[in-house]
């Protein structure tokens, strides 16, 4: 029974401690056996932290016993990507200039949770310094996909949202630039989001490029986000880029808009059919659902500047050690730290310019309805003998670039088909809405 609780979301578990079935000390046990079993496989873990979290989860009964509990999430664990810091455990971003790199203090976010009563089973795999979307690591090797051998789990939160498909955590933390949460929860059929830019605090974190940076999460299902998100996304005003973001009411009736030209966009023959099929089931039970054209949109160029701005701000980020030790980047984070070092003035206010675009094209999206829905990736996992797709985050930095909320669900796959996601996305401070949509028929979580 603990084995299969596993596997479950993280409400199922909140229930299960809640109710007497296990406590957290049993089910905390059981995670770490099956982590122990399946991560030699998988590579999703880099580091796990047996004591601490059998420890942790012992102070967490011990509040249940006497009435003491911080909260739903008090005895529930959780897994962090490993460019956000966790105190004495390694902060490594991928890197191998960061092996040995300990964190002296707990990031923002993992502080908040753990004063719910969240318990840090480990940190997870991910692409090299955030910046990539295979999770296939020179340095600390490829994390693979438990859907299918052989391919990747997407990027740069591989092992986050291998983690959470493979039953080793029912919640992960991730970061997303470009769509490095939504992108591997889509390949990994599981439930990714991201807030509004600065909702939630980057305190804690490797940059990878400030203006886009988000702190994500990456979950067995949606209304896992409803248990978390009061207190992942408290106001941190310690963090530079942090914002008020305004919290609207959630709307209960939303218009959806949609892509009428989305084979346009470049994506895969099995993504559109999955996609047009969604939109099909949600007219179907009276969703409204308005189809617009994409085609005038640069979504590759969007995607290529966010890149000009990531190498730009890798290049500060990493300065010291690209100095000292650039023997220890791999060939392609070497590359693009060289095209970092030839930005000019110039190319990066082109670049930033696309900010302005992606506003303007994302308030047309919003004059049509509440939520717009697109593919989350342009194609289904991949192997990792095949090589990676450019454009992987070409339907998903948009939402990176105009600072909004995004959320993706995975699409129910045909018979011997991985899956694919659809990304629901809304305008700033609407996370609510994203958070109640009522997607049951049309997503598989």
């Amino acid at each position: 029974m603990l084995n299969s609780l596993s596997m479950q979301d993280l409400s199922a578990q909140s229930h299960a401690l809640s109710s007497g079935v296990c406590t957290s000390l049993e089910l905390t046990h059981t995670l770490l056996k099956r982590i122990h079993a399946r991560n030699p496989v998988l590579n999703a873990y880099l580091h796990i932290d047996d004591e601490g979290a059998l420890r942790d989860a012992a102070k967490s009964d011990a509040r249940r016993k006497h009435g003491k509990l911080l909260g739903p999430l008090d005895g529930l664990s959780l897994a962090v990507k490993d460019n956000i810091d966790v105190l004495g455990m390694p902060t490594t971003a991928g890197m191998a200039t960061r092996r040995a790199r300990m964190a002296t203090r707990d990031s923002f976010v993992v502080r908040q949770l753990r004063q719910e009563g969240m318990l840090v089973i480990g940190k997870l795999n991910m692409h090299e310094a955030a910046l990539g979307a295979t999770n296939d690591n020179p340095h600390f090797g490829r994390c693979e996909n438990p859907l299918r051998a052989g391919f990747t789990p997407g990027g740069s939160s591989g092992g986050s949202a291998s983690a959470v498909a493979a039953g080793l955590c029912a919640l992960a933390l991730g970061t997303d630039t470009m769509g490095s949460v939504r992108i591997p929860a889509a390949y990994c059929g599981v439930v990714g989001f991201k807030a509004s830019f600065g909702k939630v605090s980057t305190q804690g974190s490797v940059a990878c490029c400030r203006a886009l940076d988000h702190i994500g999460t990456l979950t067995r299902s949606q209304r896992d986000l409803a248990l978390v998100m009061p207190a992942f996304s408290t106001y941190d005003s310690d963090c530079p880029d942090a914002r008020q973001v305004p919290a609207f009411e959630a709307l209960q009736h939303p218009r959806f808009v949609a892509a009428s030209d989305i084979e346009s966009l470049g994506v895969t023959i099995e993504v559109a059919c999955a996609y047009r099929k969604a939109l099909k089931d949600l007219r179907q039970r009276g969703d409204e659902v308005c189809e617009i054209s994409l085609a005038d949109y640069p979504f590759g160029r969007a995607r290529r500047a966010g890149l000009i701005l990531a190498e730009a701000d890798l290049l500060i980020e990493h300065q010291s050690d690209w100095a000292r030790h650039p023997e220890l980047f791999s060939p392609d984070l070497a590359r693009f730290m060289r095209h970092g070092e030839q930005q000019t003035g110039s190319t990066l206010a082109q670049a930033l310019q696309v900010f302005a675009l992606a506003k303007e094209e994302t308030a047309r999206w919003f004059e049509h309805g509440d939520v717009m829905l697109l593919p989350t990736a342009p194609q289904c996992a991949f192997s990792f003998d095949t090589p990676a797709p450019v454009n992987q985050a070409d339907l998903t930095a948009i939402a990176n670039m105009a600072g909004l909320p995004a959320m993706s669900t995975p699409l129910a796959a045909a018979r011997g088909q991985l899956p694919c996601g659809l990304q629901s996305i809304a305008p700033v401070g609407c996370e609510n809405t994203l958070l109640s949509l009522n997607l049951d028929g049309v997503c598989t979580a």
